[in-house]
């Protein structure tokens, strides 16, 4: 944010605008269903999560590319330059962890109710925040080579996290899709780790322990199979940038 007038503010505004834009549309305007507690919190609950793959899968994905400069001077692990990257991409799910947090007070003091649920189940949702980070750095392992040795990959990449985000329960619940279209939404390894953290933090939330174990053995395979292509064509790649 060099040379812009808001400077870092902008850090606030591209993350905080969206938020309660998002949750009046989906919430006040189409009504989407959110349980027992108000449609903020359960957005919110969603939000957190999905912003921890969403941002660290971006700016992990530039690691290559962004630090091509770098790697001509000296040497370092290659590995570790999308994890580098992924580190600014935590910022905004934080900013969203700490409006989480007001909007729980807020509803404490006017509705008298604390929404969270305090118990060992939000050992449950830190469970899942691991995992999503997890399964974003495996992916980038994967579209930092794609990105660095085609700028088509840039484009495409952001177009589809952005319509992965709707077949994922991150502004709706599961309660609305269709019963047999559901095991479809599971097949999705980002949507049981979302559905336990809201299990683990909102009340008279579900999750299944079943399509979560499916999620992990997803993420370990796609880690595994990340570093292997990571180490066979990394060199390979570095002539290309």
């Amino acid at each position: 944010y060099a040379k812009t007038h808001l400077g870092v503010s902008w850090i606030f505004i591209r993350t905080l605008v969206p938020l309660f834009v998002g949750s009046f549309v989906f919430g006040s305007v189409m009504n989407v269903p959110s349980g027992d507690v108000p449609y903020l919190l359960f957005f919110l609950a969603g939000q957190i999560p999905w912003n921890c793959f969403d941002g660290p899968l971006i700016r992990g994905s530039r690691g290559l590319e962004v630090n091509r400069m770098l790697l001509t001077k000296l040497y370092v692990p290659r590995i570790i330059l999308p994890l580098g990257q992924m580190a600014a991409g935590v910022v905004e799910p934080a900013i969203i962890l700490l409006v989480f947090a007001g909007a729980l007070v807020h509803y404490r003091t006017t509705d008298g109710v604390w929404h969270v649920m305090a118990s060992p189940r939000l050992l449950a949702s830190l469970a899942s925040i691991v995992v999503i980070l997890v399964f974003a750095f495996s992916l980038t392992l994967w579209t930092s080579i794609w990105r660095a040795g085609a700028r088509d990959a840039r484009f495409a990449l952001r177009y589809v996290v952005g319509l992965w985000m709707y077949f994922t329960p991150v502004i709706y619940p599961m309660s609305v899709v269709p019963p047999h279209l559901q095991w479809l939404m599971y097949l999705n390894p980002l949507t049981a780790p979302i559905e336990m953290f809201r299990w683990g933090t909102l009340p008279n939330t579900e999750h299944s322990w079943f399509w979560f174990g499916y999620s992990l053995v997803v993420t370990l395979v796609t880690f595994f199979s990340g570093v292997w292509y990571f180490a066979r064509v990394e060199s390979s790649t570095m002539d290309k940038i």
